[in-house]
């Protein structure tokens, strides 16, 4: 009896230690995205975020550590380890003159790592791209202003071979934001044109920053491309004189005059009833004398 009490038991103990293990190794999903562009001045710009739970209940994971490399043929090359920031996102510049291993098919390959901790899973994310050369030009044919975009990868020997079927978004940097003119794709010569608007403004000289952007293509990632040109009108950025307005700095004078007429007339009544009061009281003062 004695023996089967010392078994359960036991059997108990066992059981609670791991279902405790198994509790304790319940980690939380994590997600690892990667991006790639290439900048204007073709330098490249890994981006990572990291991210854990599932559904709704995403989160941002700070302060992490996430580690990126890049293949040459089998040989994996550490690159450089990057922290999240307070939303999860960390990125790494790479300078144009650094060249990346490319793979027999032409891809340069990343690879972004975070090995994870006691409470979160580990996640990795690959990406691969090629690097595309885009070139803008600009002329006039015919009183008309075109835009020329010219997409072409160079091969070993330094060739350039045209690419086609690329989409390009064009448009012009403004203050915050860039001005989208139209959408374009790469005919078999590796070029495409369109007309460029009139009426768009540029600064105090009419100077352009003319963007050119491939966006998330799944061959080439992102790319931006930008080139300067004085087609805008020119603005005058001087503080010219404003006319008196209701949204300006000096009101109309309608609304000076009413604002005044409005003060007189309270004030008028407000004087008005004190000298009535005044008069009330005098007149019961000299009734209580006779």
């Amino acid at each position: 009896m004695k023996t089967n009490h010392i078994i359960s038991i036991s059997l108990l103990v066992v059981f609670l230690l791991c279902w405790d293990g198994a509790i304790a190794q319940k980690k939380t999903r994590t997600r690892l995205k990667a991006y790639y562009e290439q900048l204007s001045n073709k330098d490249l710009k890994i981006s990572v975020i990291l991210i854990q739970g599932t559904g709704k209940k995403m989160a941002n994971v700070q302060n992490a550590e996430v580690l990126l490399s890049t293949f040459n043929q089998d040989d994996e090359i550490f690159l450089t380890n990057l922290i999240t920031d307070d939303n999860g996102e960390a990125e790494l510049i790479i300078e144009k003159g650094y060249k990346l291993p490319i793979n027999e098919k032409g891809y340069a390959v990343i690879k972004a790592s975070y090995a994870g901790n006691d409470s979160l899973k580990a996640a990795k994310k690959q990406i691969k791209f090629m690097d595309l050369n885009v070139e803008i030009s600009f002329d006039i044919i015919d009183s008309i202003k075109q835009i020329t975009v010219t997409a072409f990868e160079i091969d070993s020997i330094g060739n350039k071979i045209p690419i086609e079927g690329v989409n390009f978004n064009i448009g012009v940097e403004r203050l915050y934001s860039i001005l989208y003119l139209e959408k374009i794709k790469t005919d078999e010569s590796g070029t495409r044109s369109m007309e460029f608007p009139n009426d768009i403004p540029g600064d105090s000289v009419g100077i352009l920053n003319v963007v050119v952007k491939v966006i998330e293509d799944k061959k080439y990632g992102t790319i931006t491309k930008a080139a300067q040109i004085d087609w805008g009108t020119i603005v005058d950025f001087s503080n010219a004189h404003a006319d008196r307005s209701l949204f300006g700095d000096q009101a109309p004078l309608w609304m000076i005059i009413a604002v005044f007429v409005i003060l007189a007339g309270a004030w008028y009544h407000f004087i008005l009833a004190i000298l009535k009061v005044n008069k009330i009281r005098t007149t019961d003062q000299d009734e209580a004398f006779l």
